[in-house]
């Protein structure tokens, strides 16, 4: 006969050794420390008042002839040390690294040509994001308006239909509306 006990992690073992011989704070903070070590993540408590910090990737030259120069694309890097980056442009897209800022600068720095620029520093109040020739929230509302479905003239869709209709139209109103509240905010 086998014994019915659930199978033990090797972090709940750990757990267990660590607290035959030390109290709980400190086998927290060795729990903390395994997990750094391990995943290169920093474990965030919720008692803990740690906030993300903006950065944006300023690119000093276009290596792949891609992005452009300039501020290519904004970032978080996260409390636990994890980062995303949401790419300006076009066609934007978001990636996600567990190694946070390492793995931005080693997959995106292109051997310094790429800089990650922080908006905010971990104690001091957030700063404003820089406006540049366009706002930023303008650009996310236009990029924002760019892909909403928009329903065809024809059949009311917003997905593919047999009307084969073009929905341009409807793609401008939808910019259009997005970009109202700027338009009104310079008349004004």
């Amino acid at each position: 006969m086998t014994d019915a006990q659930p199978s033990q992690t090797a972090l709940d073992m750990l757990r267990a050794l660590a607290l035959r011989s030390a109290d709980g704070p400190t086998v927290q903070r060795l729990l903390d420390d395994v997990t750094a070590e391990l995943t290169g993540r920093t474990v965030v408590h919720r008692d803990q008042d740690r906030r993300p910090l903006r950065f944006v990737l300023r690119r000093h030259a276009d290596v792949t002839g891609i992005s452009g120069e300039g501020s290519v694309a904004d970032g978080v890097l996260w409390p636990d040390g994890t980062a995303s980056v949401r790419w300006r442009g076009e066609h934007p897209s978001s990636v996600f690294w567990d190694r946070g800022r390492t793995s931005v600068e080693l997959i995106h720095g292109h051997g310094g040509a790429t800089k990650v620029v922080f908006l905010d520093t971990a104690d001091g109040p957030a700063a404003p994001v820089p406006n540049g020739p366009t706002p930023l929230a303008l650009r996310r509302a236009i990029d924002r308006a760019l892909v909403a479905p928009v329903a065809c003239p024809d059949c009311g869709r917003t997905m593919a239909c047999p009307c084969g209709r073009a929905r341009h139209e409807g793609r401008v109103d939808a910019i259009l509306a997005a970009v109202a509240p700027w338009a009104t905010e310079g008349a004004a």
